[in-house]
């Protein structure tokens, strides 16, 4: 039997208008992934559309590009390990480009 993991992600409007929304998706579960696993399986196979940052040089947590809001609390995708469904955001004090990709040193909160 192969388990499945639902991610919930924050996506924003193709447009770039206003009403941000979410769309879920359902990814083959694997001990041990990440959420940025998770996210490119989601690009590679569901939906090329989603936009983040992906690692194709760190991935080891060193970066930081990738932070983002996991099921609530601030984490780096490509370290945080998934056990169950999942909801993922852009940090929201920081300024949105698409997606979960933010505006670098951009914060709202001056």
């Amino acid at each position: 039997m192969n388990e499945t993991i639902r991610f919930r992600i924050r996506r924003s409007p193709a447009d770039g208008g206003a009403g941000n929304g979410y769309q879920e998706y359902d990814v083959p579960f694997t001990r041990g992934m990440s959420v940025m696993d998770g996210l490119d399986y989601i690009y590679e196979h569901l939906d090329g559309s989603l936009a983040y940052y992906d690692h194709a040089a760190c991935n080891q947590g060193i970066c930081r590009r990738c932070l983002a809001r996991i099921d609530g609390q601030t984490g780096l995708l490509c370290q945080t390990l998934v056990t169950a469904d999942t909801t993922v955001e852009p940090i929201p004090t920081q300024d949105v480009e698409r997606d979960l990709v933010t505006k670098r040193g951009r914060d709202r909160n001056g």
